[in-house]
């Protein structure tokens, strides 16, 4: 199956909360895997079936440690857990200090996410830049969305990444504006920045900046979800993003190829992701 990362170039503008609500809505079975060097949000705004608080120390961490030897499908879902709703997650680290037990994780995470055979992966990757621990992740994904708000400042960074981002990813590349459903026109003017731009954004989504429907995915939810602006606008984009990932590509083909040897190298997205900036 594949590995979809969305990201931030700058700030906080929704990228867990886009995360959590595309997963929700995904049309195939799904992992969301924390993948924010900065700590979890999901293990503070969510809960286990029945209300119950999940387990903070079951996650990437406890994964690092077990991993070790070999990253399968068992192995990577033995270190998930399920929200009240049936969601499966992978509780990202508590804090930044604990990034150092990660190790060498995340280039080998990265590839197996993308190579699972039981579930697709969202990958909530928070903020990245050239330094950042995840962009190993980001590089083995077959989508990589950038989240931003239709702000100048938002929109800036954004630009700035996608022309360093498109030199170091072998991806599909898409960007979700989180903006108010009435503000057409900032969505518009975002999207004129990319049509400027010599970087080619495949895939564009405007999600509704809705408080109400967000407050759902932060536990303090009331009246019908399924009626927001926000799952209406997510319901789509989940629905198209799965369809995209679905998708044969080169490096599914060159993966074939491997049963059938010719002396070629194989495919491997590790290469350091250095300057840009």
């Amino acid at each position: 199956m594949a590995l979809v990362a969305l990201a931030s170039a700058k700030g906080s503008p929704g990228v867990t909360t886009a995360s959590l609500v595309l997963g929700a809505l995904w049309p195939r079975p799904v992992l969301l895997a924390e993948c924010d060097p900065a700590g979890s949000d999901v293990a503070i705004r969510m809960t286990a079936p029945g209300g119950q608080p999940l387990n903070s120390d079951r996650g990437l961490v406890s994964l690092a440690a077990a991993g070790r030897k070999g990253l399968g499908d068992d192995v990577i879902m033995a270190h998930s857990q399920q929200l009240d709703g049936g969601l499966d997650v992978m509780i990202g680290v508590r804090s930044p200090e604990q990034i150092g037990g990660m190790g060498g994780l995340w280039e080998p995470l990265g590839i197996s996410f993308n190579q699972m055979f039981s579930a697709d992966v969202i990958a909530d990757c928070g903020r990245i830049g050239p330094a950042s621990p995840q962009v190993p992740v980001v590089q083995a994904a077959r989508l990589v969305v950038l989240v931003c708000t239709a702000t100048g400042s938002s929109v800036a960074h954004l630009r700035e990444r996608l022309s360093s981002l498109v030199h170091h990813v072998d991806a599909q590349l898409g960007v979700v504006v989180v903006a108010d459903p009435k503000r057409r026109d900032g969505v518009k003017q975002v999207w004129s920045v990319l049509d400027a731009m010599s970087v080619r954004v495949q895939h564009r989504w405007h999600l509704a900046y809705d408080p109400a429907g967000a407050a759902f995915f932060d536990g303090r939810g009331q009246g019908r979800l399924d009626r927001t602006p926000l799952i209406r606008t997510a319901t789509d984009i989940a629905a198209e993003m799965a369809s995209l990932v679905s998708m044969p590509t080169q490096h599914d083909f060159d993966m074939a190829q491997a049963a059938f040897p010719l002396g070629d190298t194989p495919y491997s997205p590790q290469a350091d992701w250095e300057g840009g900036q």
